[in-house]
């Protein structure tokens, strides 16, 4: 009895088998194709069977650390990002092509996997896919390569709508521990981030003797105030300002010390230049910081109360309260900007490197230049609407082809970058955790943007050396990916510029047309529009359309 029902289990499986054989072979053989749901069990469920058993139970020797990971970013930038995305989506020129498709690394399908079972995938393939094998699984170079994408993949799961939904009830009922407390288990990245800008934006120079850089008896443009007079600093890289305390608020005083050039200059937001400055008296001293600076440059900050968790950029501006996630440690009670989709995750930085004004405005009669009321994890746009801009109309926000023209406007250019709609986050380049390059970025500069667009990349450049895409000697300043990519177009003091994040190379016909600074004429300063329209005209490579 028990021979006839396997028997009769093989028969249904080969009709079956045949039958499905003989629709695929009428449907036809094409990569285009969706693989059916029952391909994609089959697939998956040999793929499972042959991995060893003993690979399934193997565990990741290495341990992570910021360095293994962004090797393991490397490699996997160079040998996977081609079929699986930069960061595992899965939606490439090639990926969607492959039959089967290449899985998007950060869901579920793969994620559930064990790191035996990625290892294995990755050191050795899979037969009758796209999936290569990494090299020899005998050689600890490779294998250790291997281990390292195991730890970069994991590193980019998305948060699972149960994490989500654990997030939302720990942001309501959480409270906010300070980043001192982050130290404990995160001592590398707190060390790290201790001596960046965003750690030290605001200090108290009672606490900070030396937070004061001038000798504040030298100041000619205002009228003098003594140490005993500021209540914080404000910044300390390019300029530095002082905030006197009257009441339970702060103002900011009418004089700010020029760090580049080391001088004395006057500070007073003028009206006709931000939006909210005609809405509040002409004097420093009736302008209070806190509906103009502070939301940003603070945890937590409380519009009632005008209490904050922290001052500074701290661990939890970003990652949201932290108390239950220090009580019990799981990715579900913690925000973590770079598992979550990219809208979301730029949101993180765009809340206040952007210009823009509440969707509701007044808040209780006062004029806020800050998304009150957002957190991270919650839609930026239901908070926070960017400065518009019409084309053609040159302001004090924007040239006239939409480029940002003032200062804190990285995220108004990144949202109109095709950089973004492809889905590339702030810290995909920077590293807020601090780096010892500029502008907190991974890595150099060229570096960084070679990564991706290397030469004969997909993502261009198309030629072969970068010496002849710049048409500029290897290591000049104009073979620098940014001298083209992110023109220095606006001065905020001397010495000091804004630089786009569009992206876009901006032809010199484009300033002629919208006054908008272009590379060529901002480096070569003694040639003018029509020399560089030439000479771009002559670089065979180059539409002559595009020039234009």
């Amino acid at each position: 009895m028990n021979r006839k029902r396997v028997l009769l289990v093989l028969l249904v499986v080969v009709i079956l088998a045949a039958g499905y054989g003989t629709f695929v072979v009428r449907r036809g053989f094409s990569a285009a194709d969706q693989p059916s749901a029952i391909e994609k069990v089959m697939a998956q469920t040999v793929r499972n069977l042959g991995i060893p058993r003993s690979a399934r139970s193997m565990k990741n020797p290495l341990t992570i650390t910021p360095e293994l990971l962004q090797e393991g970013r490397d490699n996997f930038t160079n040998r996977c990002a081609g079929c699986h995305g930069k960061d595992g989506d899965g939606h490439t020129g090639i990926g969607p092509n492959l039959y089967p498709k290449a899985p998007e690394l950060r869901l579920p399908a793969t994620q559930n996997l064990t790191d035996g079972e990625i290892h294995y995938i990755i050191t050795n393939g899979v037969r009758l896919t796209g999936m290569p094998a990494l090299g020899n699984p005998h050689m600890s170079e490779d294998d250790n390569t291997a281990w390292k994408l195991v730890h970069f993949i994991r590193s980019i799961s998305l948060t699972t709508p149960q994490q989500r939904a654990e997030q939302t009830t720990t942001a309501s009922t959480a409270h906010y521990v300070g980043s001192a407390t982050c130290e404990k288990c995160h001592a590398q990245i707190y060390e790290r981030w201790k001596k960046t800008p965003m750690a030290n934006v605001v200090r108290d120079p009672r606490e900070h003797p030396d937070a004061i850089i001038p000798n504040l008896a030298t100041n000619n443009v205002s009228p003098k105030f003594t140490k005993d007079q500021v209540a914080f600093v404000y910044g300390g890289v390019w300029k530095q300002r002082y905030f006197t305390k009257i009441g339970d608020d702060y103002y900011p005083e009418p004089a700010q010390w020029d760090v580049t050039n080391k001088m004395w200059r006057p500070y007073f937001v003028a009206n006709g230049t931000d939006w909210w400055s005609a809405l509040y008296p002409p004097d420093n001293m009736k302008r209070p910081t806190g509906p103009t600076c502070d939301g940003c440059h603070s945890v937590n900050y409380d519009i009632q109360t005008k209490q904050v968790a922290e001052w500074n950029v701290g661990c939890e501006k970003c990652h949201g309260p932290g108390s239950a996630h220090v009580e019990q440690p799981t990715q579900g009670n913690i925000v973590n900007p770079a598992r979550m989709d990219y809208i979301s995750a730029n949101d993180t930085c765009i809340q206040c490197h952007s210009q823009g004004r509440p969707l509701t405005s007044p808040i209780e009669g006062k004029y806020y230049d800050w998304p009150v009321g957002f957190h991270v994890g919650l839609n930026l746009q239901d908070y926070w609407q960017l400065e518009e801009h019409n084309l053609g109309q040159t302001t004090f926000t924007h040239f006239a082809d939409g480029t940002a023209h003032k200062n804190r406007m990285q995220g108004n250019d990144f949202v109109q970058s095709v950089m973004y709609r492809r889905g590339v986050t702030c810290f995909d380049c920077h590293d807020v955790h601090g780096t010892d390059n500029y502008a907190q970025l991974r890595k150099p500069v060229n570096q960084i943007c070679l990564d991706c667009h290397g030469s004969g990349s997909r993502n261009g450049p198309r030629e072969a050396t970068l010496a002849e895409h710049t048409h500029h000697k290897d290591g000049s300043t104009g073979s620098e990916c940014v001298a083209c990519h992110m023109p220095k177009v606006e001065v905020t003091i001397p010495g000091v510029f804004v630089s786009a994040h569009t992206f876009a190379f901006i032809t010199p016909a484009i300033t002629d047309k919208y006054k908008v600074p272009n590379p060529c004429t901002s480096c070569h300063t003694d040639k003018t529009t029509a020399w560089a329209t030439d000479a771009l005209r002559h670089w065979p490579e180059r539409s002559p359309w595009r020039v234009q």
